[in-house]
Protein backbone atom coordinates (compact mmCIF):
# COMPACT_ATOMS: atom_id res chain seq x y z
CA UNK A 1 0.00 0.00 0.00
CA UNK A 2 2.62 2.54 0.63
CA UNK A 3 4.21 2.22 -2.83
CA UNK A 4 6.18 5.32 -4.27
CA UNK A 5 4.84 7.65 -6.85
CA UNK A 6 8.58 7.90 -8.31
CA UNK A 7 6.34 11.12 -10.40
CA UNK A 8 7.44 14.41 -9.75
CA UNK A 9 4.37 16.18 -8.91
CA UNK A 10 2.09 13.39 -8.46
CA UNK A 11 2.07 12.31 -4.89
CA UNK A 12 0.88 8.92 -3.49
CA UNK A 13 -1.81 9.16 -1.19
CA UNK A 14 -0.04 7.88 1.58
CA UNK A 15 2.47 10.93 1.27
CA UNK A 16 -0.42 13.78 1.73
CA UNK A 17 -2.94 11.79 3.66
CA UNK A 18 -1.58 11.00 6.64
CA UNK A 19 -4.74 8.91 8.31
CA UNK A 20 -4.02 6.65 4.83
CA UNK A 21 -3.32 3.68 7.41
CA UNK A 22 -6.95 4.02 8.66
CA UNK A 23 -7.87 3.40 5.23
CA UNK A 24 -4.95 0.45 4.64
CA UNK A 25 -6.31 -1.12 7.95
CA UNK A 26 -9.82 -1.85 6.46
CA UNK A 27 -8.74 -3.23 3.10
CA UNK A 28 -8.42 -6.62 2.51
CA UNK A 29 -6.01 -8.94 3.56
CA UNK A 30 -4.28 -6.13 6.02
CA UNK A 31 -7.81 -6.13 8.03
CA UNK A 32 -7.37 -9.95 9.67
CA UNK A 33 -4.77 -11.84 10.28
CA UNK A 34 -0.67 -10.58 10.59
CA UNK A 35 -0.76 -9.21 7.32
CA UNK A 36 -0.49 -5.67 8.20
CA UNK A 37 2.02 -6.58 10.83
CA UNK A 38 3.96 -8.27 8.32
CA UNK A 39 4.66 -5.05 6.34
CA UNK A 40 5.62 -2.79 9.67
CA UNK A 41 8.42 -5.73 9.91
CA UNK A 42 9.08 -5.29 6.53
CA UNK A 43 9.27 -1.35 6.80
CA UNK A 44 11.72 -1.76 9.63
CA UNK A 45 13.96 -4.18 7.59
CA UNK A 46 13.85 -2.08 4.67
CA UNK A 47 14.54 0.73 7.07
CA UNK A 48 18.13 -0.89 8.32
CA UNK A 49 19.42 -1.54 5.10
CA UNK A 50 18.12 1.73 3.41
CA UNK A 51 15.94 0.59 0.77
CA UNK A 52 13.52 2.64 -0.18
CA UNK A 53 12.78 0.87 -3.45
CA UNK A 54 9.94 -1.15 -2.08
CA UNK A 55 7.60 -1.65 -5.09
CA UNK A 56 5.54 -4.51 -3.66
CA UNK A 57 6.00 -8.24 -1.92
CA UNK A 58 5.48 -11.16 -2.50
CA UNK A 59 3.49 -14.27 -0.76
CA UNK A 60 2.39 -17.43 -1.49
CA UNK A 61 -1.31 -17.78 -2.84
CA UNK A 62 -1.64 -21.06 -1.84
CA UNK A 63 -1.72 -20.25 1.92
CA UNK A 64 -4.05 -16.84 1.24
CA UNK A 65 -4.23 -14.69 4.34
CA UNK A 66 -2.28 -16.92 6.55
CA UNK A 67 0.70 -16.63 4.48
CA UNK A 68 3.99 -14.55 4.92
CA UNK A 69 5.52 -11.94 2.97
CA UNK A 70 8.53 -12.82 1.03
CA UNK A 71 11.51 -10.22 0.67
CA UNK A 72 12.53 -10.22 -3.13
CA UNK A 73 13.00 -6.84 -4.24
CA UNK A 74 15.88 -5.48 -2.39
CA UNK A 75 17.65 -4.03 -5.03
CA UNK A 76 18.34 -0.32 -3.75
CA UNK A 77 19.69 -1.72 -0.60
CA UNK A 78 22.31 -0.24 1.15
CA UNK A 79 22.39 2.84 -0.30
CA UNK A 80 23.66 5.57 1.21
CA UNK A 81 25.10 4.33 4.50
CA UNK A 82 25.96 8.30 5.61
CA UNK A 83 21.58 8.85 5.43
CA UNK A 84 18.56 7.74 7.36
CA UNK A 85 15.92 7.95 4.83
CA UNK A 86 13.18 8.53 7.55
CA UNK A 87 10.02 8.15 4.57
CA UNK A 88 10.75 4.60 4.63
CA UNK A 89 9.19 4.68 8.46
CA UNK A 90 5.85 6.29 7.13
CA UNK A 91 3.59 3.12 7.33
CA UNK A 92 5.16 2.87 10.95
CA UNK A 93 4.39 6.12 11.80
CA UNK A 94 1.13 6.32 10.05
CA UNK A 95 -0.22 3.05 12.07
CA UNK A 96 1.72 2.76 15.15
CA UNK A 97 2.04 -0.66 14.98
CA UNK A 98 4.88 -3.11 15.23
CA UNK A 99 5.23 -6.71 16.91
CA UNK A 100 6.28 -6.68 20.62
CA UNK A 101 8.93 -9.05 19.60
CA UNK A 102 10.62 -7.00 16.98
CA UNK A 103 10.16 -3.64 19.17
CA UNK A 104 12.53 -5.50 21.77
CA UNK A 105 15.13 -6.58 19.49
CA UNK A 106 15.41 -3.04 18.09
CA UNK A 107 15.42 -2.06 21.97
CA UNK A 108 18.61 -4.94 22.33
CA UNK A 109 20.21 -3.39 19.16
CA UNK A 110 19.97 0.22 20.74
CA UNK A 111 21.47 -0.44 23.59
CA UNK A 112 25.06 0.52 24.24
CA UNK A 113 27.57 -1.94 24.97
CA UNK A 114 28.00 -2.32 29.33
CA UNK A 115 31.76 -2.73 29.73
Amino acid sequence: PWRRSYHKRKKAEWEVDLDFCEEVKQTPPYDTGTRLLDIMDMTVFDFLMGNMDRHHYETFEKFGNETFIIHLDNGRGYGKYSHDELSILVPLNQCCRIRKSTYLRLQLLARSEEH
